[in-house]
């Protein structure tokens, strides 16, 4: 299945090796001898809109056949990503908030359909959406929804390029003439076609190690193309698929390895484009001629992110340790992680919430019956830093977990949950969005098992804001077993975990996470159920889970196939989320979420806490 799409409506310019790139595509499923009738290629270029229905009727098709073992779909485009949740923007997108294919959609109803194995190739920008447009992409499935209930399939996702970043279409001279070739395209096919011989074994090249080369390829062909090393693209992948599962294969008799001529690169003919038709904007501080030692490319966030995952937490000797040279991305995130580490805190006095960056105008709690209160304060975040501000609303003798609606001066507002023993951290942005963190209060964690904590937590919560928090089962397990010793796992780290466990298909490590928490602080979180799949089995009931609505923004973005048996008063909130990592409703989203949440709690339950006047 190979879709393109060069133009969308809008502001977005157009993208000029589209139609190369699915050439490219087409010539390389004809050489893995792929009948005719099972090659389909939909694209713009003779001025016919590319919708979902006509993506979704050909896959239609295509699943219908009894013989398909394997089902590869290719996306060249423009992209973005609403937080961790990801679109591949169609024909009338972003006017048409359909107008786009909801990958993490596609996944879950991928991963639980009929094909054994399903591939995704998104050649396509994954930059964060940039107007309101582009916030408020629903999206849709291009795969059909089938029973629950049979065994997970092999799913993997190639993606050109890391999220947040542009994937690169470059100038380049054929003859006398200059043409836009797609840099991740033009790669993978070289090597789906046998140009790396060392990844043909025994007649297959596999996802994994395909992944793990493209990641190295991809930039050494910017390199041999004269772009700078500042021009960067860290390609990504996502695998799920078994140790068995196979992206191209070959007749072994034949010999392979004979690589394709490249042409020559754009030298000094200028950049390429991405999605905002630039890509590539040099980097502050980083010289023309800066190569790598070795011409090796500089270790990728996704490496980065794996070793931070899997080393214990002695931040003053990081620097040490990394022997190669990081990307820049890669220097920026684990610049972050160690402030995130070493910071302080406010002091907690009780459960509740401490708020810095913008203040709360109203907390309303259907389950609590004493009073909240609430102070203001300031602390010094670090040695020599000034004091900083924060609002403190504070839950005194609280019992057991109860749900608050927290409504900002704005009128916009977010439902958390409130655990005894902790407090929550919620920490606002200059663009609006916040980071969550719970702390221990004094005497739930010793001075060691609360720095490994800090540790672990900015590595997660960093590369989640990226996009890059993932793993494979070796490091899932290696995080299952630091998340164990903790004597307190915030449960914001179990929330990451979570999402990351269900990309690589480890459902029973979210139902681990699920009891873990259930007996630690007796709460049933949303997300957890929702993820390991209980919302698909029973009935759900508002009070039956803690917070009553997603956490995670990627939440909403999983109801199209992980929740359609939840009601439609709650399905019908997602209009009002902002697009954010972690759940943010607008004002209209809040009075909706209000008069949802009282019929089930009963009014004369409901307790508000109106904020001081200043």
């Amino acid at each position: 299945m190979l879709v393109g799409v060069s133009r969308t409506q809008g502001d977005l310019g157009r993208l000029e090796a589209v139609e190369s790139a699915v050439d490219r595509m087409e010539a390389w499923a004809r050489e893995q001898g792929i009948a005719e009738d099972r090659i389909v290629r939909l694209t713009d270029g003779a001025d016919r809109p590319v919708t979902v229905r006509r993506i979704y009727r050909a896959i239609h098709r295509l699943i219908g056949l009894d013989t398909l073992e394997q089902l590869i779909v290719y996306f060249s485009g423009h992209g973005c990503m609403q937080g961790r949740n990801e679109f591949w923007l169609l024909s009338d997108a972003p006017g048409d908030p359909n107008a786009a294919v909801n990958l993490e959609a596609c996944f879950d109803l991928a991963r639980y359909g009929r094909i054994p194995h399903v591939v995704l190739i998104s050649d396509a920008c994954r930059t964060v959406a940039k107007d309101v447009l582009q916030n408020r992409i629903y999206g849709a499935t291009i795969f059909p929804s089938f029973n629950d209930g049979g065994p997970g399939r092999g799913v993997d996702i190639f993606y050109a390029t890391s999220p947040g970043a542009p994937a690169l279409e470059l100038p380049t001279l054929v003859g006398v003439n200059e043409v836009y070739q797609a840099v991740y395209t033009e790669v993978l096919c070289d090597v789906l076609g046998g140009g790396d011989p060392d990844l043909v074994v025994d007649g297959f090249i596999r996802p994994r190690p395909l992944g793990e080369a493209l990641m190295a390829l991809v930039p050494k062909d910017l390199l041999r193309r004269g772009m700078p090393v500042r021009v960067g693209q860290e390609t990504d992948a996502r695998i799920s698929s078994g140790d068995r599962a196979w992206v191209a294969r070959f007749d072994v008799r034949k010999p392979q390895g004979v690589p394709h001529p490249h042409p020559p690169g754009p030298g000094s003919r200028g950049g390429g484009k991405g999605i905002d038709g630039e890509a590539g904007q040099p980097e502050d501080g980083t010289p023309e001629d800066d190569m790598p030692d070795g011409g090796i490319p500089p270790l990728p966030v996704g490496s980065l992110v794996d070793y931070l995952l899997t080393h214990p937490s002695d931040a003053a000797g990081l620097r040490l340790q990394v022997s190669r040279t990081l990307s820049v991305p890669a220097t920026s995130l684990l610049h972050s992680v160690i402030r995130r580490a070493i910071g302080g805190e406010p002091p907690l006095l009780e459960p509740g919430f401490i708020l810095r960056g913008r203040d709360a105008r109203r907390v309303v709690c259907h389950d609590y019956d004493g009073g909240i209160g609430s102070r203001g304060d300031v602390y010094q975040p670090a040695p020599g830093a000034r004091p900083e501000p924060y609002t403190a609303w504070e839950f005194p003798h609280l019992a057991g977990p109860v749900q608050a609606l927290l409504i900002f001066r704005d009128g916009s507002g977010t439902l958390l949950p409130v655990f005894p023993g902790c407090a929550g951290i919620v920490e606002f942005d200059a663009e609006g969005g916040f980071a969550l963190r719970y702390e221990p209060l004094d005497g739930q964690a010793d001075v060691e098992d609360l720095r490994e904590l800090r540790w672990l937590r900015a590595a997660v919560a960093e590369a989640a804001r990226l996009g890059a928090f993932a793993f494979d089962s070796a490091s899932a397990r290696m995080l299952e077993d630091r998340m164990r010793r903790l004597r307190f796992l915030d449960p914001v780290v179990a929330l990451h975990a979570a999402y990351a466990y269900r990309e690589i298909g480890e459902i029973d490590r979210i139902r681990a996470l699920r009891d873990y928490l259930w007996q630690s602080l007796g709460v049933r979180l949303f997300d957890l159920a929702f993820l390991s799949r209980d919302l698909l089995q029973e009935d759900y009931a508002v009070t039956g889970f803690m917070p009553a609505t997603p956490l995670l923004s990627t939440g909403w973005v999983l109801m199209d196939s992980l929740g359609r048996n939840l009601p439609r008063e709650l399905r019908d909130l997602r209009q009002y989320d902002t697009g954010s990592l972690w759940a943010h409703y607008t004002p209209e989203g809040v009075r909706a979420l209000e008069a949802w949440l009282e019929p089930a709690a009963g009014p004369a339950e409901v307790y508000e806490m109106e904020a001081p006047r200043a």
